[in-house]
Order: C-alpha cells, then structure tokens, then sequence
C-alpha cells in the first residue's frame, strides 16, 4: 500500500494505473481461487498417486480444471477495469479521456458529444466483451465439443 501511495506522488498517471489494476485484479483471483478450490478430490488424489510435482498439478491439473472460473473473473474482472477507467478519468481528472469529455459535454449541455462519448464507450465495451469471448473459446475448446 505504502508503494501505491509513494507512486501516486512520484507520478501523477500512476494513481489512475493503480485504481484500475485494483478494480479488475480482485475478481480474477477471486474466481481463480474458488475454481482451484472446487477440483475434486479425485483429481488431487490422482496426482498424489501419479506422484506428480506442484508445477506438473498445477499445470496438468489445476490450470485445466480451474479455466471456466478463471475466465469467469476475467469478464468481470474487464467489466470492472472498464468502469474503473472511466470513473478515474472523471474524478482523478489527470488526463483528459472519453470520461472528461463526457463531463465536459454535460456541463456544456452538449447532448451530441454526450451521446457520441456514450456510442465510443459501448463499442469499446463490447469489443473487449467479444476479445474475451474469443479467446475463451480459443483456449476452452476441448470443453465445447
């Protein structure tokens, strides 16, 4: 904590990096954990008489089994960065981004640029909703067939 708050002061864009890192890291781990957490004891029981290491479970075991969470806390886990960017760009206000120019159109009564800034916001959204996706199925396939 002491290191976020020394980087915020050194550097003014940092204390946007780390709010946005913040937002989108918790539900990943969040879901990672709980996706470890809920492989069955067979599994755990298999590798322990197949005498594997900790690097071969969790790269033959624990990573497979645990993916669906993992991507799970990934969608959320950009839902939230996304919602944390644009919160940071309108009250942290260190760099004018679509979030200032939304503030700014609302004060003005700009109702085109609002509405322009909202389009942008929704497609960027959606791309990074269809990115996951994407590459989800690329990496889960063997669950899909």
């Amino acid at each position: 904590m002491g290191t976020i708050i020394v980087c915020m002061v050194w550097w003014r864009g940092c204390g946007k990096i780390a709010f946005i890192a913040l937002a989108g890291f918790q539900p990943v781990v969040i879901n990672t954990w709980q996706g470890v957490r809920g492989l069955s004891p067979a599994y755990r029981e298999l590798s322990d008489v197949l005498i594997f290491s900790r690097v071969d479970f969790v790269r033959l075991v624990a990573l497979p089994g645990a993916l669906p969470a993992i991507f799970t806390g990934l969608h959320a886990g950009l839902i939230y960065a996304w919602l944390a960017t644009l919160g940071s760009e309108l009250f942290l206000n260190v760099t004018p981004g679509i979030g200032g120019r939304l503030n700014e159109a609302s004060q003005l009564f700009e109702m085109d640029l609002l509405f322009v800034g909202i389009l942008i916001l929704a497609l960027i959204g959606l791309f990074y909703n269809s990115s996951a996706h994407w590459l989800e199925t690329r990496l889960l396939r063997r669950r899909t067939r």
